[in-house]
């Protein structure tokens, strides 16, 4: 489970259970591992009856919770977290996790019992760093702007501390990206590759309308919405460990053979679907390679304000990746590679990119999803404007977000915040929202 081997982690976990079907702590992990791999019917079937063998289990209610939540059915989720809190009262990962699916009120008494444990001389920085992130969504839910950015700012300066990053070496990258993949060796790979017309691509930064443009895809009945995939970085990784070193040795063979087993992967989703999502936000690095590997994959790039994009990353706690957003300046310079980059892909890609605005997908709702499947080359079906009914796991940090109707809550968010975001504004430079 620790590596991410799902197939293999659930074939281990069912011979434990069948020498011991009421081992509850193993049909949560089984529960768990069937969530990752997006079949939500057996990991219900599974952890309804761990929480039946096991009521109590902080484990087991955890992932109930995280299940309810994953599916839409926020009062439930809701529900199962304050369960987990009676059995750990002081579990403020719980506390976080709560603040995720409730909207506080003025008189919250959450906020008092969050802020009292965020005193306890007994938390560690790890769990002052969910306190303080729980308090700052609900701070900022009851318009108290400043107190909330105070408390974002604790609980970045914690992770960030936890964290070996180096901005400057992906500054580096992408120089070394954009000179691997020139106009001249994009033009003379172009036209070979593996045909398969499933794969779609929804990339861009995080919090951009990634998982928004997924969900309303993913409403539609010959598309299937796999949510973000370590597939192809796995795939590439395999073939080229130093990436982008070694793409000028590239063949034909060699790019068919890519982009082949990449389709392969995605047998393990859906083998009856026409489309299917891959919403890994970070695959724009790997843009000109999905280009030559797949030439009859879709592209959808996923744009958004700079600053609102920005501060939505800086005001989101991420369990694992997203290492840049955990600082304002190195969020700002990150942004930057990201934009360069797209540029860059614009340039030796032309036609094969289909940009697409979060601000127009949520003013402009019906015209935005009828562009996007007529970019998929499927046929309009109504549905696709119910998207917050579709019932499907969505793993990320929008799970809340797209189980509601269209809204425009979050456009310009970040000027509540205006006064306290100068080194990102600084960082963003030219690009920064006027």
């Amino acid at each position: 489970m620790a590596e991410g081997n799902w197939p293999l982690a659930i074939r281990m976990l069912r011979k434990v259970i069948s020498s011991n079907p009421t081992d509850a702590e193993a049909l949560a992990n089984l529960g768990a591992a069937y969530l990752q791999t997006g079949d939500s019917e057996k990991a219900e079937e599974v952890l309804d009856n761990a929480l039946t063998l096991a009521p109590d289990s902080a484990e087991v209610l955890g992932n109930v919770a995280n299940l309810k939540k994953q599916m839409g059915d926020m009062p439930g989720a809701e529900a199962h977290y304050r369960r987990l809190l009676e059995q750990m009262p002081g579990s403020t990962r719980a506390w976080q996790e709560l603040s995720l699916v409730k909207r506080f009120g003025n008189t919250d008494p959450d906020i008092q019992i969050i802020q009292n444990l965020l005193k306890s001389r007994h938390l560690d920085a790890q769990d002052k760093m969910y306190a303080d992130f729980a308090l700052a969504k609900a701070y900022e839910d009851i318009s108290e702007y400043d107190m909330a950015f105070a408390h974002l700012v604790e609980a970045n300066r914690l992770k960030r501390a936890s964290l070996s990053f180096n901005i400057s070496a992906f500054e580096t990258g992408l120089d070394a990206i954009t000179d691997a993949f020139n106009e001249e060796f994009i033009s003379r790979n172009m036209g070979g590759g593996h045909p398969d017309p499933r794969p779609v691509f929804i990339l861009g930064m995080p919090r951009s309308g990634t998982s928004l443009v997924e969900q309303i895809l993913a409403s539609h009945s010959k598309i299937h919405g796999a949510g973000e995939l370590e597939e192809l970085r796995e795939v590439i990784i395999e073939a080229m460990p130093g990436f982008p070193a070694g793409v000028d040795g590239l063949v034909p063979k060699t790019l068919s053979d890519l982009g082949r087993k990449y389709a392969n992967s995605l047998r393990n989703w859906d083998r009856r679907a026409a489309r299917i999502t891959d919403k890994m936000p970070r695959n724009f690095f790997f843009l000109g390679l999905i280009a030559l590997i797949l030439p009859h994959a879709k592209i959808i790039h996923c744009h958004r304000s700079p600053m609102d994009t920005c501060f939505s990353c800086f005001s989101q706690y991420f369990p694992t990746a997203q290492e840049f957003s955990y600082d304002l300046e190195e969020l700002g310079r990150y942004y930057q590679i990201y934009q360069r980059l797209m540029d860059h892909w614009h340039r030796v890609l032309p036609g094969r990119i289909l940009d697409v605005r979060y601000e127009d997908v949520v003013s402009e709702p019906e015209q935005m999803a009828r562009t996007l499947i007529g970019h998929c080359e499927l046929e309009w079906e109504d549905g696709c404007l119910d998207f917050h009914k579709t019932k499907r796991r969505v793993a990320t940090a929008s799970a809340v977000q797209v189980r509601e109707p269209v809204h425009q809550r979050s456009v310009e968010r970040w000027r509540h915040f205006e006064k306290h975001l100068k080194p990102l504004r600084v960082a963003l430079g030219s690009v920064a929202d006027a």
